[in-house]
């Protein structure tokens, strides 16, 4: 496909964008409901608790995490498409280390990045 009227440049600034918003989106999918503080759970219309929800049991756990507003998230439980109270839930949040292949000429220079005030710099990460 040709987008028309734009030059090189442009086009892989575009590309990129497009591939960031993809990184994105997937990042979010990735984050789950593991657990439920209760016996019932509650699923709302909207992500606000201003209008009572519907009970139900909480079936069919882990549940993606379609979007997320208020600390409230949207799933789906049970076939039914509604927020849930995000006081009322245990999160896994889907996240990867990303290490990039190391040469000995880039060693040094990660070494020098990897100090106390980055966050997962200790001694074990990206091994």
């Amino acid at each position: 496909m040709s987008i028309p009227h734009l030059s090189p440049e442009p086009r892989r600034t575009l590309a990129a964008l497009v591939l960031a918003l993809l990184a994105a989106g997937s990042a979010l999918a990735a984050d789950t409901i593991t657990a439920v503080k209760g016996k019932d759970i509650e699923l709302y219309a909207a992500p606000d608790d201003a209008k009572p929800g519907v009970r139900l049991a909480p079936a069919g756990l882990p549940w993606t995490i379609k979007e997320e507003k208020n600390s409230f998230y949207r799933v789906n439980v049970g076939g039914k498409d509604g927020w849930v109270d995000g006081m009322m839930v245990t999160v896994a949040r889907g996240s990867a280390d990303q290490c990039p292949t190391l040469t000995a000429a880039t060693k040094l220079s990660k070494q020098a990045e990897n100090n106390a005030a980055s966050p997962g710099a200790g001694a074990a990460r990206c091994r």
